[in-house]
């Protein structure tokens, strides 16, 4: 079992434009690493990371730095773990869902600071289906 933590190292969010056009078009780019992981103690494996965010057209960039810590109980899972980052340079895919939601959460809360639209996509509400029933009956009157 793998116990995740993440901790920022550099955030940096910039406005660039006062006008926000109607449609906003975001390009996110995951590192991990970004550097050569590490070994802390004998259960524990750091792996660095870089977020960035650019928007289309330009208005916002977020750069978010900082490093997962991966911590590991089993030693034999360990070995695993760590050779699969340290040597084939496979991330496990708990750490680099991790690293994206509390990246995502920060951005979300930078962005209404910046006052500008998050870079998530827009939710679409499902429409009601009309049944027939309701499609050719009109209400008393």
């Amino acid at each position: 079992m793998l116990t995740i933590s993440i901790q920022f190292t550099s955030i940096s969010a910039e406005r660039l434009s006062e006008v926000l056009p109607p449609q906003v078009q975001f390009q996110v780019n995951l590192s991990v690493p970004s550097s050569q992981p590490y070994t802390k103690d004998d259960r524990t494996i750091i792996i660095p990371f870089t977020f960035t965010i650019n928007s289309i057209p330009p208005v916002v960039q977020y750069n978010i730095r900082g490093k997962a810590m991966v911590v590991v109980r089993d030693k034999k899972e360990y070995s695993r773990t760590k050779e699969a980052i340290l040597e084939k340079k496979q991330m496990p895919k708990p750490v680099i869902q991790a690293i994206f939601n509390n990246v995502m959460a920060e951005v979300i809360v930078l962005s209404r600071s910046l006052g500008v639209p998050p870079p998530l996509p827009p939710i679409q509400l499902p429409q009601p289906r009309k049944t027939t029933s309701e499609q050719h009956y009109s209400p008393v009157q």
